[in-house]
């Protein structure tokens, strides 16, 4: 924890706030520390905090007014570049890293032209820099502060584990309580809001005083009665929400059934929130085999529209379409076919045509039995295998899970199959996978797995998309593939080839330059030496990018 203060001032670049920062660094040093773990979280990272370290900023007082002038206008013209850009900006300028390494932290980004972009010669912006960085404010932070945060990260993580290996509470089960660390949202085009708890509670059911008594009842004895904020049927279930705060931070009680049941037959889930705020509104979602059910409780005024996921497009684009809620009162109820929940069931707020946040809903139970619907994997069309269940399952999550679709209703093939060294030792075993989706557009990811003493690793990594009319047959993927070892002493990385039987694949930097030419197993091949400088390839002259996680149509 000790390289902390030279990161933080690094992360309130890449942020633009103190408050930012601080989560941004908890989520670099949980994920391994140094700049590289500082630069992944960052790029990886949506709209939506897993922890947020304690303290809070004042005013610049050490700085003269002049500097913070200038330093203010530093921070709008960074504002202005995406998230690559700004990256790359602060690792040229201000971490001073060369160019090639900036290339391998931020791949597909030129730092070069960005100066002009800024509006700022190049020869003045470290210093600028320098002065923005200067605001950033480590009166009140401490190495105490710091590794509480850190543990949160890590605690929420291993929270999100147990969901996505199906840890979701089953209607009918008894109380359940689901950790608040669902997975984050799709990037947002504003800051979001503090969570609803003021005002009067909301719902047909709202002055029903023996219904709400009854579900008073039920909550834990020993903390505050909690604040009634919504009870109502709608859209075919019961829906009773309080909201009670502990330690300043609120926690979410959820009780739900069918319209018209008794309260003793609803089911109780809960969301808790330890950074001392909550989500921009209140949500829950319950999946059963007709579909999902999805309520929002946001601020009056404040509409509402619901996205089930990423659709790809015949010409290979993935994007959120989002459609408008019935909403009163700031109370909207949304129905969709299928049981689509988290991480691709999203909705947004939106007031007066402006987006104020995108979020996934707080909650999230299922009565649909058994595990994801997945396809059984075919035989490699390169590769020796062979074909992993654990990592075509994950290659197969990464690519359909988004989408809100069952990969038991895709055309799945099995591009390729291999093993290869992992960090620590371990002999890992990768797939790699085409899914089709109905718009012909298709989707290639890759994912590892490696079995060791007392369990078993899983790692996805680069996901890529294709145009309708995409030949499988002919496709060439060369993905990045990282992980750390079991003890988290050793980073690594392998480019791993997936090509047609007799291609010739060459892979190289965006510079032309560190240049290999892997021997192919049957259109398979992986690299280790070098491989985080490795950024492109050609495939019997056909040129391509190494894609890589954290780079892919749905982060």
């Amino acid at each position: 924890m000790d390289d902390w203060r030279t990161l933080l001032p690094t992360a309130y670049l890449l942020t633009g706030s103190d408050a930012g920062a601080r989560d941004l660094l908890a989520r670099g040093l949980a994920g391994g520390g140094g700049l590289d773990g500082l630069v992944r979280a960052h790029l990886r990272r949506r709209f939506g905090r897993d922890a947020s370290i304690a303290g809070t900023s004042g005013d610049p007082w050490w700085l003269s007014p002049a500097d913070v002038a200038t330093a203010r206008a530093t921070a709008a013209a960074l504002d202005d570049l995406d998230r690559p850009a700004r990256t790359a900006t602060v690792l040229r300028w201000h971490e001073r890293l060369p160019a090639v390494e900036v290339a391998r932290l931020v791949p597909g980004t030129d730092p070069d032209p960005l100066p002009d972009r800024l509006g700022i010669p190049a020869d003045e912006l470290p210093a600028r820099l320098e002065g923005l960085a200067e605001l950033t404010d480590l009166r009140d932070l401490t190495d105490g502060d710091v590794a509480e945060g850190v543990r949160a990260v890590r605690s929420r993580r291993r929270a999100r584990v147990l969901l996505a290996v199906g840890a979701v509470a089953v209607l009918g089960a008894g109380a359940v309580w689901l950790p608040g660390a669902l997975p984050s949202a799709p990037p947002t085009a504003a800051a979001g809001t503090d969570a609803p708890a003021a005002g009067p509670p909301r719902g047909s059911l709202a002055e029903n005083d023996a219904l709400v008594a009854a579900l008073r009842g039920r909550l834990d004895p020993g903390q505050d009665d909690g604040r009634l904020v919504y009870a109502g049927d709608v859209a075919g279930r019961r829906w009773v929400l309080f909201v009670r705060m502990t330690d300043g931070a609120p926690s979410a009680y959820w009780f739900t059934g069918d319209a018209g049941a008794d309260p003793a037959d609803l089911l109780l889930s809960g969301a808790s929130f330890t950074d001392g705020g909550g989500p921009a509104a209140w949500s829950m979602a319950v999946g059963t085999a007709g579909g999902t059910t999805l309520l929002v409780v946001a601020d009056p005024g404040e509409d509402v529209e619901v996205t089930p996921g990423f659709a790809v497009a015949a010409d290979g684009t993935a994007s959120l379409a989002f459609t408008p809620a019935d909403t009163e009162d700031g109370v909207a109820a949304a129905q969709l076919s299928g049981a689509v929940g988290p991480p691709a069931l999203a909705y947004r707020l939106v007031r007066d045509g402006e987006v104020l946040a995108t979020e996934q809903p707080v909650n999230y139970v299922s009565d649909v039995e058994g595990s994801r619907a997945r396809p059984e994997p075919g035989a490699p069309r390169s590769g020796p295998g062979p074909v992993d269940r654990t990592a075509f399952d994950a290659a197969v999550d990464q690519a359909v899970v988004p989408t809100g679709l069952a990969g038991t209703d895709l055309a799945v093939a099995v591009l390729g199959a291999g093993q290869f060294p992992a960090p620590g030792g371990l002999s890992a075993t990768a797939v790699t996978v085409a899914v089709t989706f109905p718009s012909g557009g298709v989707v290639t990811s890759t994912a590892w797995a490696a079995q060791e003493t007392g369990g078993g690793r899983i790692a996805t990594c680069g996901v890529e998309t294709h145009p309708a009319g995409t030949d499988l047959a002919a496709l060439t993927v060369v993905t990045r593939c990282s992980g750390y070892a079991t003890d988290s002493s050793t980073f690594g990385a392998t480019v791993l080839v997936v090509a047609p039987t007799g291609a010739a694949v060459r892979v190289s930097d965006d510079a032309g330059a560190a240049v290999q030419q892997p021997d192919l197993d049957a259109g398979w091949a992986y690299v280790v030496d070098g491989a985080d400088a490795l950024t492109v390839y050609e495939a019997d002259g056909v040129p391509g990018e190494v894609s890589r996680a954290g780079a892919g149509p749905y982060d």
